[in-house]
């Protein structure tokens, strides 16, 4: 999985409709786009790619996103054994994502991912994935809470105080819509569940949380 951090040039909303009307421009045979998210408070939105072949990804970066979208700037993330989490039936109805980002050293790193990886998780906090992270953290993953509070505390009492980690940042995604048809999403996150779904579990899609505010603080008072 590749992630693509794309820095709109001008309103986000504005690239996030431009990005999801030209999806086939963005995409090749090699490359399929997964989902599309935005974080609460930053101003780029991040496209996820199924990058199969590496030396076709560079059409993407350099030619199709710019042509389509037309951004300031992109910058890529690659994540590593990509691992997805089977979803309780008996999750609380209202929950939020949160991208959870955790530093680590590198003497700890396979330890901690193993132990997220492990936790024996609440009904009110549940990773959908993690991944390792080469970029500007080492895991990345995505969890659904009940709020902000609920995964802050879980996250200190869980991650922050396990040896090696250096430093854990939570982010609630304002946005979230996965663009991979959905047989062939399902298909993908079955391949990389970490255990085998019991009949306790069912499939967890994406859903547009929030409008696109939070991004750019001057447009706040516009149309987004």
């Amino acid at each position: 999985m590749i992630i693509v951090r794309i820095f709109p040039k001008g309103e986000l909303k504005e690239s996030w409709d431009r990005l999801l009307n030209n999806l086939e421009r963005v995409s090749n045979e090699h490359c399929t786009p997964l989902y599309l998210s935005q974080q609460e408070e930053k101003n780029f939105m991040s496209l996820i790619y199924d990058v199969k072949d590496m030396d076709h990804f560079d059409d993407i970066i350099v030619k199709k996103i710019p042509s389509a979208v037309q951004p300031e700037k992109t910058r890529t993330v690659t994540l590593l054994r990509s691992s997805f989490f089977p979803v309780r039936k008996d999750r609380p109805a209202n929950l939020e994502r949160y991208q959870v980002a955790v530093r680590v050293t590198s003497n700890e790193l396979e330890n901690v991912f193993n132990s997220i990886l492990n936790l024996d998780y609440p009904r009110d906090v549940f990773p959908t994935y993690a991944a390792y992270s080469f970029g500007e953290d080492d895991i990345l993953t995505s969890m659904l809470s009940t709020s902000r509070d609920r995964i802050k505390k879980f996250v200190w009492e869980k991650l922050e105080r396990q040896e090696g980690v250096l430093n854990v940042e939570v982010a609630r995604i304002n946005m979230s819509k996965r663009v991979a048809p959905t047989e062939m999403w399902k298909k993908y996150r079955e391949s990389k569940y970490v255990f085998k779904p019991t009949w306790e579990h069912e499939e967890y899609d994406f859903v547009e949380q929030a409008a696109l505010t939070g991004a750019f603080v001057r447009e706040l008072k516009g149309d987004i």
